[in-house]
């Protein structure tokens, strides 16, 4: 038997176009079989109306990574011996905190997003004309000895998650109660088939808040009645995409204050637009930042970047803002969909003998040929990142050189497997490859055309 909330999420009408979208995404995942990859040689209820998003948005997305503890240089050494060399450094434990999107009709989290960013997709949320727009946008902050928490945002506000199971006919009543006094604000309220209620309650709670850690609390992103564009009279569509909108740009901060008497702060810069679905993943999504073309699956959601987490890389190509389609990031179904190509990079057309620039600094740990990537460079930036850059036609530089961020390494050209002058232009870190877009920052992403 299906429960209320179940029945109504089936009356939901899917905006036009996006159920073949989504079909498409389900249809990459029919196949298991994974194509070996190309690489760097060596890498081995009332006033309320529920937010309900059908098909695609029945969960959040993505995640950045869990607290846990560090080991940080002790402020001060002691001292050596005059005429010996001074010892090694000390290294105390220090406590970290991470933040999680989280999904609350499933109740999951998600794995961390490339190069710590975290995508946020509209789950359940509530709009009333008189108590603001609770986007549904959630996450949790993580972390082990965690004592107090301090949130913030420098634009639109906060809201306090949390849902309550297994609620009696008369816990129901006092929920009920408070509601209609005006104390309390909930999305869709639901009855399981032994009879017992659930439903999420929503607290605004302003631009910042500063109160004890609850590890199974959540948070979301909320705009206050003036702000939203709810009553508009466009479509509920485009009025929901415009309030998530208003946060683009925006700042959260969030300090975690530790049982040892320490504290940790991080600041996210927030960005709107479609997040390309990658690819479907054991019954969830990655998500990336935008550049989902038109034939393509997307969720229109927030990508936060973390400015202490995340690296940032400069555009590699001079002259050039586009990203070819044909050839996209991650792994295409050929025809039959039985045999999976993986691209590990991303294909940037321009004409034959366009600078070609590094993306940070760095040094040139390999120069070669292929004939799958022809011509190609690889260059380390340290702490395991690595970029490489293929289907070029020389280079100015040579192994073991070190170069700058945005210095000319080489020129595009037409080598190896290719059907036209471009750089494919690829980011690995740790080994392991990643989607290049999420290494460019929110400046960057909105000048790309994707084509």
């Amino acid at each position: 038997m299906k429960n209320n909330y179940q029945n109504l999420m089936e009356h939901i009408n899917t905006p036009a176009g996006l159920n073949d979208r989504v079909l498409f995404a389900a249809r990459q995942q029919a196949a298991e079989r994974t194509a070996g990859r190309t690489g760097p040689k060596r890498l081995a209820s009332g006033k309320a109306r529920p937010i309900l998003r059908g098909a695609v948005c029945a969960a959040c997305a993505l995640a950045l990574v869990v607290g846990t503890v560090r080991f940080y240089p002790a402020e001060s050494q002691p001292e050596s011996p005059v005429g010996q060399e001074d010892g090694p450094t000390v290294m105390v434990p220090g406590f970290s905190f991470g933040l999680t999107a989280y999904a609350a009709e499933s109740g999951e989290t998600y794995a961390p997003g490339p190069n710590s960013g975290i995508a946020f997709r509209a789950g359940e949320g509530c709009v009333t004309l008189d108590g603001g727009n609770y986007t549904g946008l959630l996450f949790r902050v993580t972390g082990e000895h965690i004592e107090t928490l301090s949130l913030s945002i420098d634009r639109g506000g906060l809201y306090r998650y949390q849902l309550h199971e297994n609620l009696t006919d008369e816990e129901m009543a006092e929920f009920r109660q408070a509601m209609a006094d005006g104390r309390l604000t909930t999305a869709a309220i639901s009855q399981t088939d032994d009879g017992m209620w659930y439903m999420p309650e929503m607290t605004a709670l302003g631009q910042s808040v500063q109160e004890d850690y609850d590890p199974e609390m959540s948070y979301g992103f909320w705009l206050s009645p003036e702000e939203m564009t709810t009553g508009s009279g466009l479509d509920m569509t485009t009025e929901e995409q415009m309030d998530i909108d208003y946060f683009d740009g925006a700042i959260l901060t969030v300090t975690a204050a530790f049982s040892d008497g320490t504290e940790q702060t991080k600041t996210y810069q927030l960005s709107s637009g479609p997040l390309r679905v990658e690819q479907y993943v054991t019954g969830g999504l990655t998500l990336l930042p935008q550049l989902a073309g038109d034939n393509e699956p997307f969720i229109y959601g927030l990508y936060a970047e973390s400015e202490e987490d995340s690296r940032w890389l400069e555009w590699p190509v001079q002259g050039s803002n586009t990203v070819s389609l044909s050839n996209p990031y991650g792994k295409r179904w050929q025809p039959g969909g039985e045999t999976a190509v993986v691209h590990n990079g991303i294909d940037i057309p321009v004409q034959e003998g366009t600078p070609i620039l590094a993306a940070a600094d760095g040094s040139v740990t390999e120069t070669g040929f292929d004939a799958e990537r022809g011509n190609y460079l690889v260059l380390d930036h340290g702490d395991g990142l690595e970029t490489v850059y293929a289907a070029c036609r020389d280079f100015t530089v040579e192994e073991g050189d070190t170069v700058s961020a945005g210095e000319m390494i080489g020129a595009v050209g037409s080598t190896g497997m290719s059907t036209g002058p471009h750089l494919c232009f690829q980011v690995w870190q740790d080994g392991e490859a990643q989607n290049p877009v999420a290494y460019f920052d929110s400046e960057i992403r909105d000048t790309l055309k994707a084509e």
